[in-house]
């Protein structure tokens, strides 16, 4: 089966002719085939500028003419590669002076050629410009240059975005190789469709498409060597278009430059949607991939989590059919995210936003029907799922201390008490002659209200003529007075 890679901007869900899948099979089904390769990736922490070069000396002060030597060798580039003096004094400096670096160069890029050149390919660009990637960043994910380029491809911010890569502080996709590099294909071909030509496609991508054609215009060039000499460009990017050419002549014939021949490992990657914001904390929890592997194959993801939309996220080969499955079936998604807190005695917003680290704002938009100034035992607190499963795990670690450290059985126990429900300070209640009115909170059911106000749920019934125990958010309904014969004492145990 082909393999199927989400494009360069990451749809939330991928389309297979007219509909869209949406459906669970439909994501473990494509789970198990978007497998491509990858190998491990770097940390997803910002990461050193790219490997600095340095110029070869005096090079663009010189005409470009015909090289001394024949540079280009027996081997056949679909990138049509320009064999001049600048390109040779080029490969010198390379090969000569910066040998360490190139291998270095060489040998990190090794598992991502195959990789790359297929995404080129697709995108019907020369799959020799992959050399692009190994002078940009050195294939460092994170590698971010003074100027603020990021990744592989080094795209600046409003480029990235322009070619559909997603760039804000949750999620930055220059890092991401597979993403980025659909994007730089698409990006060099659209440069390609500009000039007419890969020398100038090469040298726009380096200064932008603008300060190209100023300066075509401005000085009458016609060709990227022409504009080179007589024009205003940089240092950086004269050097850039003959630094592509001698890296894509070292690079396609190693041997001759006495580099190690080509070692491509095996790699792959596979996939899984993840509908929802969630930790990769909270994913490497579900099966196999450790959190350290789903960092390292995620490096996009600098804050740690998913956003809070559909978003393919990367996983080691051959595990994501069981994640997706996973994830599907987990109690995080099935909360979308989100968890329930039962209130208990002596929970306040004060205590609840200092033990979970949310601020009391955040807590009270999260439960908008929720009265804090009067909360009720057993009401649905709606909070983060890892923060509500931790405030539950720890009021019931408290709730066994002191169960724990009751007095003994010779002791007499403190004696049951009834409540009288005229007593009872709820947001939700009012007296009402010789009884209490209350209006029913979301969440709450008809027993949490008789516990609450010390009846029976048959005493409620019979008062308010119910049928049965439905109730919904806003009725009123009202309450029995202790004294009344329908009212059963409920007892109320202190803590």
């Amino acid at each position: 089966m082909k393999p199927l890679r989400p494009s360069a901007s990451a749809p939330s869900r991928p389309r297979v002719g007219a509909r869209w899948l949406s459906s669970a099979a439909a994501l473990v089904f494509l789970a198990g085939c978007s497998q491509a390769a990858l190998p491990a990736g770097p940390s997803p922490v910002p990461g050193p500028a790219p490997e600095i070069l340095g110029e070869a000396p005096e090079m663009v002060k010189r005409e470009v003419v015909a090289p001394r030597r024949d540079i280009l060798g027996s081997v056949s580039y679909d990138l049509p590669v320009e064999a001049n003096s600048w390109v040779e004094e080029e490969l010198d400096f390379l090969v000569g002076q910066r040998s360490a670096v190139i291998s270095r160069w060489l040998e990190r890029g090794d598992p991502y050629e195959a990789y790359i050149k297929g995404i080129l390919a697709e995108e019907r660009v020369p799959t020799d410009l992959y050399h692009m990637a190994m002078i940009e960043s050195g294939f460092v994910a994170t590698a971010r240059s003074h100027a603020g380029a990021v990744g592989f491809w080094q795209f600046m911010p409003g480029t990235g975005r322009s070619m559909g890569l997603r760039v804000d502080s949750l999620v930055d996709e220059r890092m991401d190789p597979m993403r980025s590099t659909r994007a730089a294909a698409r990006h060099l071909r659209s440069l390609h469709r500009i000039y007419g030509d890969w020398a100038l496609a090469a040298a726009a991508y380096n200064a932008g498409s603008g300060r190209i054609s100023r300066a075509m215009q401005a000085y009458g060039a016609s060709n990227f060597w022409d504009l080179a000499q007589r024009g205003d460009l940089a240092g950086e990017t004269k050097h850039y278009v003959p630094r592509l050419y001698a890296m894509t002549i070292i690079g396609r014939d190693r041997a001759r430059f006495g580099f190690a021949p080509s070692n491509p490992r095996p790699f792959a990657y596979d996939s899984m949607l993840v509908e929802y914001a969630a930790p990769l904390q909270e994913l490497a929890a579900l099966g196999e991939p450790t959190l350290e592997q789903l960092t390292s194959l995620n490096p996009h993801l600098h804050k740690g989590q998913t956003p809070s939309s559909p978003y393919w996220v990367w996983l080691p080969p051959a595990t994501g059919v069981a994640m997706q499955r996973a994830w599907l079936a987990s109690d995080y998604r099935k909360h979308q995210g989100m968890g329930i807190y039962l209130v208990r005695s002596g929970d306040s917003l004060g205590m609840l936003a200092q033990a979970s680290g949310l601020r009391g704002a955040r807590i009270r938009e999260l439960n908008p029907s929720i009265d804090f100034d009067r909360l009720r035992i057993g009401e649905r607190l709606r909070l983060p799922h890892q923060v509500a499963q931790q405030l539950t795990e720890r009021r019931a670690a408290t709730a066994t201390t002191v169960t724990a450290s009751a007095p003994a059985a010779s002791t007499p126990a403190r004696a049951a008490t009834t409540r009288s429900p005229t007593n009872r300070s709820s947001g939700g209640a009012s007296n009402a002659g010789n009884g209490v009115t209350h209006t029913v909170q979301s969440g709450e059911t008809l027993w949490v209200i008789a516990r609450d106000n010390a009846v029976s749920v048959a005493a409620l019934q019979e008062l308010n003529g119910m049928s049965n125990a439905t109730i919904r958010p806003g009725q009123a309904l009202r309450i029995p007075p202790s004294s009344s014969p329908a009212a059963a004492a409920v007892p109320i145990e202190h803590t």
